[in-house]
């Protein structure tokens, strides 16, 4: 019997401390508010807390700072809880704002609820100060993946449908082009260039900070200056090497419009070395050029093209010599080009006329005269193209050209004036495809010299210049030419060259880009019996420090193969410095 008093008393004892409990617990934040506010006055939008409940630790702290601050008193007002916006499938009871608890409490009644359920309701119906407001947000994408939901249509009344773009970001850079028949590739800044390649194409550029220029009323002007150590370990490419370093320096500008109709642009760069141990292998050259562009309507415009370069000839051209000094070559360009497009034709007929003159060779203290390589070059073309899509243009070329020379060749005493025929056909992935730009075309070409005494030169023409985005980090581009080469040789009255480059460039960071390629190049002396093999293997770097300033670094190897006895030979060049721009 003494135990199970002793139970009953520790029931009862519980019970009672139990409700001295409830009465002495503290009453809900909302009757302590003092001052309401008025009708009329915007509340303060509380900062919405994501789905997460807190536990009471923070609801605790949280009423403490209220009351701490003063946001709470007799001179200031409670932010009235705020009503969320009504969703698909929520109760009626959702909607009620501070003021409705008297009509839910009525609808309950009517429906007969029970007391628990009733009250349940009203809790939700009025949030107290404290609770945490719900705030459902969509679900984060995780990697791995696919959504194959379609796109939410419009709300019937709240959108015209017909006045969506429905088009990718894609299409629609793609059809928000410049006027009709513009060329984007004769007026843009040029800041990057194959590795062995003349070609201007640029394809995708991995740089992190693109040129802005200087804005000289409504112009723009582009700076850079390129300064590097050189060391070449045959810098006369012949069999015996000597080598030698140096320092180069190549500045450049370019001063562009900047008009809705219309464009002028001029260009200037030079290109200087200053060699250690052979002085007569300094490099004195530089070019000057001017471009515009005439919008005759939206469809048809006239291009044009004034040049002029100074530069010595390169110890490893066709007919340069090993020994002595090194020629000046001055050449002056001027084409023209005429284009419209119909729809989806287009049609480019374009001209041109080039002058190259060489000046004359020093050897062994005797000058040797270089007339008979002098020739003018007159070229005539027209191209019709065919757009399919953005991405996607079939075209052909077709040009003839003359070229003239005034004095026979000192080598065989034939004048090497001809005629030729080119003939291409190709396909364009146009310039704003986020995989592959650029274009390949295969083609047939014939120049006829003159003299019967010298074999016509004809061949296959591959030409290419072809980007392909791997990854938005990788690179890689492919060129491709094939022409007909001029030369002086006993017996031959052209080559046929052809030249392939295959590079890779990555960003293994934002500001470090590698770069390494291959070269393929072939010679053919029709009529000499001569041929000629040339491999390049290079690779490289750059670090952008900033928007201007980069650091660079390359080292190439060449491999050159000749059928003429002695003529063979390998370089190794290696290549270090600082790129300015603005």
């Amino acid at each position: 019997m003494a135990g199970e008093r002793k139970i009953v008393g520790l029931v009862l004892g519980f019970a009672a401390f139990a409700g001295v409990t409830v009465v002495l617990a503290p009453i809900p934040a909302a009757a302590q508010i003092l001052d309401p506010p008025a009708r009329g006055i915007e509340p303060r939008r509380p900062v919405q807390l994501r789905p997460t409940l807190p536990d009471d630790a923070v609801l605790e702290e949280e009423r403490r700072r209220a009351f701490d601050d003063g946001r709470f008193g007799p001179n200031e007002t409670a932010p009235v809880p705020p009503v969320a916006p009504r969703q698909d499938g929520d109760e009626q009871a959702g909607e009620a704002g501070p003021g409705a608890g008297g009509d839910d409490e009525a609808a309950v009644e009517d429906d007969g609820l029970a007391g628990d359920q009733a009250a349940r309701l009203r809790r939700l119906a009025v949030p107290q100060d404290g609770d945490p407001i719900t705030v459902v947000e969509p679900p984060a994408p995780q990697d791995g993946l696919i959504d194959l939901s379609e796109p939410t249509a419009p709300i019937e009344g709240e959108e015209d449908i017909t006045q969506v773009d429905m088009r990718s970001p894609e299409d629609v850079r793609a059809f928000a082009a410049e006027p009709a028949g513009y060329d984007p590739l004769l007026l843009q800044a040029e800041e990057t260039n194959p590795v062995f390649s003349e070609s201007r194409f640029q394809g995708f550029v991995l740089d992190p900070f693109p040129p802005i220029g200087t804005k000289i009323g409504s112009f723009l002007l582009f700076t850079t200056v390129e300064a590097n150590y050189d060391y070449n370990s045959n810098l006369f490419a012949s069999p015996v090497a000597f080598g030698d370093s140096s320092l180069e320096v190549r500045p450049a500008a370019r001063l562009a419009s900047n008009w809705s109709r219309h464009a002028l642009e001029a260009r200037a760069s030079g290109d200087l070395s200053f060699h250690d141990r052979f002085p007569s292998e300094d490099d004195r050259a530089y070019l000057v050029e001017g471009l515009g562009r005439l919008d005759v309507t939206s469809r048809t415009n006239l291009q044009g093209l004034i040049a002029h370069e100074e530069a010595q000839e390169s110890r490893s051209a066709i007919n340069a010599n090993t020994a002595g000094s090194r020629p000046n070559i001055n050449v002056e360009r001027y084409r023209a080009a005429f284009n419209h497009r119909f729809n989806r034709l287009s049609v480019q007929m374009r001209g041109g006329i080039i002058d190259t003159a060489y000046g004359d060779d020093i050897i062994d203290g005797q000058v040797q005269s270089n007339a008979d390589r002098n020739y003018t070059l007159y070229e005539q073309a027209v191209r019709p193209k065919w757009e399919f899509s953005p991405y996607l243009f079939l075209f052909s070329d077709i040009a003839i050209n003359q070229r003239d020379y005034d004095v026979a060749a000192f080598s065989d005493g034939i004048l090497r004036s001809s005629t030729g025929q080119r003939y291409r056909v190709g396909v364009s992935f146009g310039d704003v495809s986020e995989i592959l730009r650029g274009n390949i075309s295969l083609g047939y070409g014939r120049q006829t010299p003159n003299s019967q005494e010298l074999e016509v030169i004809d061949g296959l023409l591959i030409d290419a210049d072809l980007a392909w985005q791997v990854t938005p980090l990788t690179v890689l581009q492919f060129t491709a030419s094939s022409e007909v080469a001029e030369t002086t040789t006993a017996g031959s009255g052209g080559v046929m060259e052809r030249n392939y480059g295959l590079e890779a460039r990555h960003s293994f960071t934002k500001y470090l880009v590698g770069l390494a390629g291959l070269g393929y190049l072939t010679r053919d002396f029709v009529g000499a019996g001569i041929t000629e093999e040339q491999l390049t293997a290079a690779v490289g770097s750059e670090y952008y420090l900033n928007r201007w300033a980069v650091l660079f670094a390359r080292y190439e190897h060449t491999d050159f193969q000749s059928s003429q006895p002695a003529s063979s030979y390998t370089v190794e060049e290696v290549q270090a410095g600082v790129r300015l721009r603005h």
